[in-house]
């Protein structure tokens, strides 16, 4: 019988997506992920399966939670890294793209690109 889990998968979650922004879907290992949540490799793939798991896992709870910083954060990771290669990401990014399109959608991701990218605070 396996160990029960012992650790807050949202707390985690936040940790993974912090590490996405950083250093982007296709710059973050299984090596950065185990550092940062502090979890071994096994705890990790038992719950979220694969990296893509992990990315897919952090994207919606950050859609879910009013975490702006992570939530624009992992979108322009998403859409800059991962939704050109990913359906599930892709319908992802859409679904949330569709229920707030009227929002001014694309100026604020506009902006968040640019204070990803460092050149506006």
């Amino acid at each position: 019988m396996g160990r029960k889990k012992s650790f807050n998968t949202d707390d985690v979650l936040s940790q993974i997506g912090q590490i996405f922004i950083k250093k982007g879907y296709n710059g973050t290992s299984l090596d950065d992920i185990v550092e940062c949540t502090g979890l071994l490799r096994g705890s990790l793939y038992a719950t979220f399966g694969s990296k893509q798991g992990m990315f897919i896992s952090a994207l919606k709870l950050s859609l879910e939670r009013s975490n702006n910083q992570l939530k624009w954060g992992l979108l322009i990771v998403a859409m800059l890294e991962v939704t050109s290669r990913n359906k599930k990401v892709y319908d992802i990014v859409q679904a949330w793209y569709v229920e707030h399109q009227n929002e001014k959608i694309a100026e604020k991701i506009g902006l968040e690109l640019l204070k990803h990218s460092g050149l506006i605070e």
